[in-house]
C-alpha cells in the first residue's frame, strides 16, 4: 500500500508541473514570509526569554535558584539537586549542556530581523534581541565547556565543514560575546522597562560576563592580557550603570525575593513575572519538603553589625557566642523541622536572619540531622497565605538586580589594582548600610580567621560580601570556579552545619556524626560529593559527539 502511495504522490505532482511546487502556502508561515512586521519579529523574540530560567518556567524543579546549591554554602541531601558534579563521562549529550537549539534560535533571530521589511531601527533591534541572548547562551556553554564551536549563523545539513569543526578557542567565543554585547547595547531600546532585553539589561550582562570571564582567564593562566581587558569592561559596564542614576538599593532585601510584583522595585533591572497562569514551586522546595540545609562556612560567614567576623587575629569577637541546639525531644527520623528560636544570627549581619530561618531547624528528608533552614524567597505571612506543596507561588524573580552589579564594579576595580575607599563606599558599604553592618575600608582592620590566607585581605571581604548578599542566587558555584577555588568544595566546615548540645537524644537509627567540638555532620563521609579534582572546572563532553565528530577532544582529566 505504501509504494501504491508513493507512486500516486509522485504522478499528481509530476502531472502538476514545476511551477505547483514552487508556489509558497498562503495559509502558512514560511521563511519567506514571515519576517514581515515587527509584531512577528516580537513573537519570535519572545520565545528566546525562557532562557532566563528564575524559578523555573512552571514546574515543580527547573529554575536556576532551585539548582544552585552545589558549592560550599549548601549541604544538599539528594542527588537530584545537583549534589555533585559529573563522575563519568555522559553517554550522550540527552541531559546535559551540549544543547544548541537556543543558539540556533537566537541565529535565527538575527538572520530573520536582518532580511525583514521593515525600518532600519527596528531592524537592529530585533538583531539586538538575538545577539544579547546568543551572548547570553554562549557564555553558559563557555563557562561549562571551555572552548566550544562558535556559530554566528543558522546551518543547514549542507554546512558539513563547520558541522564538524573543531572547537574555537573560548578566548575567540568570549571575544564574540562582548561584540555582541556592544552591538545589544548600541541597538537595544533606552528604556526602564523591566520584563523586556532593553540596554540596562545588556550592559547589566556585560558586567556579568566580563568579570566572570576576565578572572576566569587571570587564575586559570588562559590569557593576561585579555583578562585585563575583560575586567576594564566589566568595571566600565558597571560604572555606566551606577552614573545612569536609574537604579538604586531597595529598602529591604526580603522584598526583592518575596514580592508578587518587582515592576516597581528600584533595584530590579530585569524580573521575570509570575501570575496565574505561571507559576513556580520555590516555597515548597524550602518550606514544605526541604532538600537542604546550610554548611556552617556559609552560616561562619556573616559578619557582627560592627563589620568584624565571628572570629578574628585568632580569637573569638567579644560579642559573639555560639549558638546551640538544645532539647529534652528525643529527635526521631518522622521529623521534617523542628520548631525552635535559632539565635545564631543574633547581633549579625541583618540579612542573616533574611536567608537563614530563625524559628526552626529542619531534617531534609527525614533523616534526623538537623540542619540550618533557608527563609529567602519568603516570607512568614507569604508562606501562610499561599500553600507550599507543589507548583503554587507566584511571586516574581529578580534576574538582573543592582546589587549584583556593585558587586561586580567592586570586584572588577579590585582586580585592576584602581579601586580606592570611595569605590567601596559606594558599592560595598552601601550593601552594607542596608545589612546594619560597619563600613569595609581599605585597611580592613583585622585578620580574618576564615579568610585564605592566598587571598589578599581586602580581596576576602569583596568576596565575603558577594556570598552573602548573593547567598542561594545562582552564583557561589560559578565564582569558586572562576577564581580557581574548587578545593573549598572539601573544606571540612562545609560539610557540617549545627552544633548540638551533647545532652541531646537521638532515636537509634539515626547515624550521629559531630566535630569533636560538636557540630553535626550532614552525612557520613562516603555520601557525600567525591573529593575535588581540577578537572572538575570544566564540564566532560558527551562521548557520543566526540565519536560523531572527530574533530572535538575532550576536556582535560575526562
Amino acid at each position: 500500500m505504501k509504494k501504491i502511495l508513493f507512486i500516486l504522490t509522485v504522478i499528481v505532482f509530476s502531472a502538476c508541473g514545476k511551477d505547483f511546487l514552487d508556489i509558497q502556502p498562503e495559509t502558512e508561515f514560511t521563511d519567506d514570509n514571515f519576517w514581515t512586521s515587527e509584531s512577528n519579529l516580537e513573537s519570535f523574540a519572545y520565545g528566546l526569554y525562557n532562557n532566563f530560567k528564575g524559578y523555573g518556567n512552571g514546574g515543580f524543579f527547573g529554575g536556576d535558584h532551585f539548582f544552585s546549591v552545589n558549592n560550599d554554602d549548601v549541604i544538599a541531601l539528594d542527588d537530584r539537586i545537583e549534589l555533585d558534579f559529573p563522575t563519568t563521562v555522559p553517554a550522550t549529550s540527552s541531559g546535559t549542556e551540549w544543547t544548541w537549539d537556543q543558539i540556533r534560535k537566537a541565529n535565527t533571530l538575527i538572520d530573520g530581523a536582518e532580511k525583514a521589511t521593515v525600518d532600519e531601527a527596528t531592524k537592529n533591534k530585533y538583531i539586538a534581541i538575538g545577539r544579547f541572548f546568543r551572548a547570553y547562551l554562549y557564555w553558559e556553554k563557555v563557562r561549562t565547556f571551555g572552548d566550544v564551536p562558535y556559530y554566528d549563523k543558522v546551518l543547514s545539513n549542507s554546512d558539513q565543514e563547520e558541522l564538524f569543526k573543531a572547537r574555537d578557542p573560548q578566548t575567540f567565543v568570549v571575544g564574540k560575546i562582548v561584540e555582541d554585547l556592544d552591538f545589544a547595547i548600541a541597538n537595544l531600546p533606552d528604556v526602564d522597562d523591566k520584563l523586556h532585553v532593553n540596554k540596562w539589561t545588556a550592559l547589566a550582562l556585560k558586567s556579568r560576563i566580563c568579570l566572570a570571564a576576565g578572572t576566569t582567564f587571570k587564575y586559570h593562566n588562559i590569557d593576561a592580557s585579555m583578562a585585563t581587558e575583560l575586567l576594564q569592561a566589566s568595571y566600565n559596564a558597571s560604572n555606566t550603570i551606577m552614573q545612569s542614576g536609574m537604579f538604586q538599593l531597595s529598602d529591604s532585601y526580603v522584598d526583592l525575593f518575596a514580592s508578587e510584583d518587582l515592576s516597581a522595585n528600584p533595584e530590579i533591572i530585569m524580573f521575570k513575572k509570575y501570575n496565574e497562569n505561571m507559576r513556580h514551586s520555590i516555597h515548597s522546595f524550602i518550606f514544605h519538603e526541604p532538600f537542604f540545609g546550610f554548611s556552617y562556612s556559609a552560616v561562619s560567614s556573616f559578619l557582627m553589625a560592627d563589620g568584624k567576623p565571628i572570629r578574628y587575629d585568632g580569637s573569638t569577637h567579644p560579642g559573639y557566642t555560639e549558638w546551640e541546639f538544645s532539647t529534652t525531644d528525643t529527635i526521631k527520623t518522622a521529623y521534617t523541622s523542628y520548631p525552635v528560636y535559632v539565635g545564631a544570627a543574633d547581633g549579625r549581619d541583618l540579612r542573616m536572619a533574611n536567608i537563614i530561618d530563625t524559628t526552626r531547624l529542619v531534617f531534609p528528608f527525614n533523616k534526623g540531622v538537623p540542619m540550618y533552614s533557608p527563609v529567602k524567597y519568603a516570607t512568614y505571612e507569604l508562606i501562610r497565605t499561599q500553600p507550599t506543596q507543589g507548583v503554587q507561588a507566584t511571586t516574581d524573580a529578580p534576574i538582573f538586580r543592582y546589587g549584583e552589579v556593585l558587586l561586580n564594579y567592586a570586584e572588577a576595580a579590585f582586580e585592576l589594582g584602581t579601586i580606592s575607599q570611595g569605590d567601596l563606599d559606594k558599592t560595598i558599604n552601601l550593601l552594607r548600610a542596608r545589612a546594619g553592618v560597619a563600613d569595609l575600608t581599605m585597611a580592613v582592620g583585622f585578620n580574618a580567621d576564615d579568610r585564605d590566607p592566598t587571598v589578599d585581605p581586602l580581596l576576602w571581604e569583596i568576596r565575603r560580601e558577594r556570598r552573602v548578599e548573593l547567598m542561594l542566587e545562582p552564583f557561589r558555584k560559578f565564582d569558586l570556579l572562576r577564581w580557581a577555588k574548587g578545593p573549598y568544595y572539601d573544606k571540612e566546615d562545609s560539610f557540617y552545619g549545627v552544633k548540638v548540645a551533647s545532652s541531646v537524644v537521638f532515636e537509634q537509627s539515626i547515624n550521629v556524626i559531630k566535630t569533636p567540638d560538636g557540630y553535626i555532620y550532614a552525612q557520613a563521609a562516603s555520601d557525600r560529593r567525591t573529593p575535588w579534582n581540577d578537572r572538575k572546572y570544566l564540564y566532560p563532553l558527551p562521548a557520543d559527539q566526540i565519536t560523531l565528530n572527530p574533530n572535538l577532544t575532550q576536556n582535560p582529566g575526562w
